[in-house]
């Protein structure tokens, strides 16, 4: 089956079924009835129909970047590695809100960063279900203290069935979206991992991926699929004060590859719908050396599509026995170029000519000496205050913004040394 002629269809379903009023379930295999065997897509199950916004016109060429002012490149921290500054009780049950945002405001700028995104998620600063009584006085202690936070992180799951809006009423998409939207929120991150429990069963929601046993037109199937849901999406976003929605290239979904989040948003306006390069895992799942590392290529042709970026870096490895590749992630030090495989010259160089606008996020998701008994601890988890490893002073606050600052201060580093923030560049950093 040819893509273009699969993609009409999908369209049309996205137009017709789903983008008035988002289906009714996902009983319908539709384009689905041909997978193999034990490749069913996740998350079926019907529900009663939902109402949202009135399709998005398409953009088609895809939006040039035309920055309006300077260029800004905003030093941004993901809040799950600033979780520690309460216990997880004290977070969500919503006594002190505000408090906690000054706390997290506080650290973040004692890391050196500018901007924090704020997780809204079952495992976050904010459940979701709480989003209308937390989130507004949680930003304010935030920005109290000079913080920026104009990004938050969720965890909306758009299916691979075209059918399928379970996920919307199950993660809470609308409610999220409006009060975001009143509360000064234009970005936030979605796809960083499985949703929210299916209503009424003991499931999740699955982000979309590529089951071993599918190949060629199967696969084009799952991504118009996910499109049409991507559809809704947008339609949503464009009601909710145009916000836009940036999905997390992730090794556990369909879009590690650029390539494949790309056609899964064709069409779509990218200020409504864009990527999060995660260049970590996109670079971990196409690893170049000299010249034009498949990254580099991705980056350079979708940059209209790319609102966001998270920044890692990761050291190659090769197995002296098998001679397999590997790749893990390592911590970025003040002063180096990183010791990793990603160029950063290179990197926050394309994002300069690209005429790329946003945040630099990172992601403390290495390991360092833990303060016991310097044996290495991974950083790639959400440790609340209570957590064990602060009790038995493996971590303390201390060790964590000393970690956090030198992240910061490579990232400001890289960006100078690309061009960033120089005389005649019509950029600067925060």
């Amino acid at each position: 089956m040819e893509r273009r002629n699969f993609l009409s269809g999908a369209v049309a379903t996205a137009a017709g079924v789903g983008l008035a009023a988002c289906g009714g379930g996902g009983s319908n295999p539709g384009p689905f009835a041909s997978l193999p065997s034990g490749a069913a897509p996740p998350g079926s199950g019907s529900t009663p129909p939902v109402e949202v916004a009135p399709p998005v016109p398409p953009v088609n060429p895809p939006v040039e970047p035309t920055p309006a002012g300077p260029q800004k490149l905003v030093t941004q921290l993901w809040s799950r590695h600033l979780q520690w500054v309460s216990t997880q009780a004290e977070s969500q049950n919503g006594t002190d809100p505000f408090g906690i945002g000054v706390k997290i405001g506080e650290a973040l700028l004692a890391s050196g960063y500018a901007a924090v995104d704020l997780t809204v998620r079952a495992d976050g600063h904010v459940l979701p279900q709480n989003v209308k009584t937390h989130l507004p006085n949680m930003l304010k202690g935030i920005r109290s203290t000079g913080a920026i936070c104009d990004h938050i992180g969720v965890n909306f799951t758009p299916l691979i069935d075209p059918l399928n809006t379970t996920w919307i009423v199950a993660e809470n998409v609308e409610e999220i979206l409006s009060v975001a939207n009143d509360n000064g929120i234009r970005k936030y991150r979605f796809n960083n991992a499985n949703g929210t429990a299916i209503p009424g069963t003991a499931g999740t929601l699955t982000v979309a991926s590529f089951a071993s046993n599918t190949f060629g037109d199967t696969m084009t199937t799952l991504l118009d699929g996910v499109r049409a849901n991507h559809q809704r999406l947008a339609a949503l976003n464009a009601k909710y004060g145009n916000l836009c929605g940036v999905a997390h290239t992730h090794g556990n979904n369909i879009g590690t590859s650029v390539y494949d989040y790309e056609y899964a948003m064709r069409d779509i306006d990218p200020n409504l719908i864009a990527i999060n390069l995660a260049i970590g895992h996109t670079a971990g799942a196409a690893l170049g050396g000299s010249g034009n590392p498949a990254w580099e290529l991705q980056m350079r042709r979708h940059m209209p599509r790319i609102k966001c970026t998270a920044v890692e870096d990761l050291r190659a490895t090769l197995n002296a026995t098998t001679g397999a590749l590997s790749s893990g992630r390592i911590e970025p030090l003040p002063g180096t170029a990183g010791g990793g495989v990603i160029n950063w010259t290179n990197f926050y160089g394309h994002l300069l000519k690209g005429g790329y606008s946003g945040a630099a996020e990172s992601q403390i998701e290495y390991s360092i000496p833990n303060g016991s008994t310097g044996a290495n601890i991974s950083l790639n988890t959400a440790f609340w205050s209570d957590n064990a490893n602060f009790a038995n002073g493996n971590l303390t606050p201390a060790m964590m913004i000393a970690t956090m600052k030198n992240a910061s201060t490579f990232i400001r580093e890289r960006a100078a040394i690309a061009g960033w923030g120089q005389d005649g560049s019509n950029s600067k950093v925060l």
